[in-house]
């Protein structure tokens, strides 16, 4: 049985036992029995209290109030039968009662009482928003892998070069079943390397594959399909994608799944070994042998980009920067092994070369408004609102539904109030990529002081309310790299290789190297080529060793044809960090960026 002491104790306010009391004013049974109140009576008390749903302080004074209306009723000579009978329905007085105290209740209290109210009417309301929107869904209308594969898609079987591409790959022991690259040997061995007789070897074991491969880069088109499935062709060195077509991929395949072009690697491979057999070539003294690898090298850079996507336009520019070491590797070695007519036609295959912005990023565009057409709903006007904020692909395939469900139930109203709709989101980047294309074009020596692309996604993330509203932009324009310093490198190179072609046909003809660049022109060249970082002529002097081609560098001072000094990197490494590839728009003058970028001869050592 409870002690007096132990009732009290459990019947004590919480602010009476911080202050050291124990007073018991919580017992109500103990305030009717003082009060001698019959048991009818201090059942009807105890039963409303308890309908109150007040705080335990309040009923208690509601307690106090219903045994002083008793008390006081009794006293005026009121029987209890009486008093019961005309005190009214239980349940509404206990509605008066728990009225007249809340509003007695302190202002915190109101505020808190509204501010949850507020809280759950908007929260019901977000909710049915939530449910209304999850009722929409994604238009996926167009097949942007097909307008992507849109060039390649229209070359005859019988006039492609990838088939025969694939044929000389298979041949040589190139794999990628087992999701592992496999290739047979190290294709960057070059002469004078302890392991260059391995790769020698090769090489003439499989003379009948690399003149396939010189086959294949005389052709006009690759006609290689980038896509989600491998055919029965292909799968001879491709892992096969068995039940790639899942049902969430539809009848239009995501190109957000297409994280790479799988041909790029094996065109950068066949790339080197045409390299090598042409190291191999003036080893032997083979001049036209080294002729056809430089001509195959410039058919596979061109092949690489069919599809005008980020990735393939930086590996065809790759290709190509590596095609112009192998030519000057020819040139300064053995310049005999090639007649005149045979410079004069690789200066003409060179100078073609006109890789624009638009090769790189056409297919940048077509992804991403594969991206609007599976994230946001599409009213037939071009507008719409995102509703797919998780679209399915490679990255989140094993996020379950129902995670996705409640991501979506959570984040689509706020998503949806906040991002901007399809619209106004391909305007803005339709506008962003127009301007880098513009500024790509542009050269480097010309700004016109007004606001980069760069600059303005900057000021977009920089902006909270702007950062969200054009949270799909941003983010996928954060993937691209400097387009216009890019081709503005390439360019540089291709002008070095023009020259040097140049130098060595007046030479052959005057005996000599000219005294200027202004020399050559207009018999061997259309005009002096321009310092991409200046607008000037690029640079000339002739060394003991030969002449030196050089641009002035990101530094913006002629340093003699010195590239950077570096110890740790190698020689192209050195001479690439003054290149535009590390052009800020001003002038640098760190240690690391003094000197000049070298454009022939180029300093390859790697």
């Amino acid at each position: 049985m409870t002690t007096p002491f132990r009732r009290r104790l459990w019947k004590t306010p919480m602010r009476d036992l911080v202050r050291g009391r124990i007073t018991g004013r919580l017992d109500i049974d103990r305030l009717l029995e003082e009060a001698s109140l019959s048991g009818p009576a201090a059942d009807k008390v105890r039963r409303v209290v308890k309908r109150t749903r007040l705080w335990r302080l309040e009923k208690v004074d509601v307690a106090n109030e219903l045994i002083a209306h008793f008390l006081d009723g009794q006293e005026a000579g009121t029987s209890l039968d009486e008093l019961l009978e005309t005190f009214g329905d239980e349940v509404q007085t206990a509605k008066l009662i728990r009225r007249a105290k809340k509003r007695q209740r302190p202002m915190v209290w109101h505020a808190f009482a509204w501010a949850r109210l507020c809280f759950l009417i908007f929260f019901g309301v977000y909710f049915l928003s939530a449910l209304y929107l999850m009722t929409g869904s994604p238009s996926v209308t167009t097949d942007y892998l097909a307008i992507l594969n849109r060039k390649a898609a229209g070359v005859p079987a019988d006039e492609a070069a990838w088939p025969i591409y694939r044929e000389a790959l298979h041949k040589m022991g190139y794999s990628e079943h087992g999701n592992d690259r496999t290739f047979p040997i190290d294709t960057h061995f070059r002469p004078g390397d302890e392991e260059w007789p391995l790769l020698l070897a090769f090489l003439t074991e499989h003379a009948g594959a690399l003149a396939r491969v010189r086959e294949a880069a005389t052709r006009d088109k690759s006609g290689y399909l980038v896509g989600f499935h491998t055919t029965a062709d292909d799968a001879i060195i491709f892992e096969p994608w068995d039940g790639v077509e899942a049902p969430y991929m539809g009848s239009h395949p995501s190109l957000m799944r297409l994280n790479s072009l799988g041909n790029l690697g094996p065109m950068r491979l066949l790339a080197r070994l045409m390299s090598a057999d042409c190291a191999r070539a003036l080893q032997a003294g083979d001049g036209d042998t080294a002729y056809a690898d430089v001509m195959a090298q410039i058919g596979l850079a061109r092949h690489t980009n069919s599809q005008s996507t980020l990735v393939s336009g930086l590996v065809r520019i790759s290709i190509l920067i590596h095609t112009c070491k192998t030519t000057q590797e020819v040139l300064i070695s053995r310049p005999d092994l090639w007649t005149d007519e045979q410079l004069r036609d690789l200066a003409h295959r060179f100078a073609a070369i006109d890789i624009t912005p638009e090769d790189m990023l056409n297919g940048e565009r077509l992804q991403f408004y594969d991206l609007l057409q599976r994230t946001y709903t599409d009213d037939g006007h071009g507008g719409g609102r995102i509703i797919n904020p998780l679209p399915v692909n490679s990255q989140n395939e094993s996020v379950s539904m129902q995670v996705r469900n409640v991501a979506r139930i959570v984040g689509l109203p706020a998503l949806t109030a906040m991002v901007a709709p399809r619209d106004e989101i391909r305007q803005m980047y339709d506008g962003l990529m127009d301007r880098m294309i513009i500024e790509s074009r542009r050269p480097l020596w010309i700004e016109d002081g007004s606001e980069t692309v760069d600059e303005t996604v900057d000021k977009l993330r920089g902006s909270v309310r702007s950062g969200i509203r054009y949270l799909p932009v941003i983010i996928f324009m954060n993937s691209h790299p400097t387009v216009r310093t890019t081709l503005q490198t390439e360019v540089g190179f291709r002008d070095g290789v023009l020259i040097g072609i140049a130098l060595e046909l007046y030479k052959r003809e005057h005996g000599d190297w000219p005294i200027s660049l202004v020399k050559l022109v207009p018999g061997y060249l259309p005009g002096v080529p321009v310092d991409r970082l200046t607008g000037e002529p690029v640079r000339y002097l002739v060394t003991k060793d030969g002449p030196v081609v050089y641009s002035v560098g990101v530094d913006g001072d002629d340093d003699g044809g010195r590239p950077p000094v570096d110890k740790f990197d190698s020689d192209f490494l050195k001479n690439n960090r003054a290149s535009p590839m590390d052009f800020t728009g001003e002038a640098r003058t760190e240690a690391e960026h003094d000197g000049d970028w070298v454009l022939w001869p180029v300093p390859w050592e790697e």
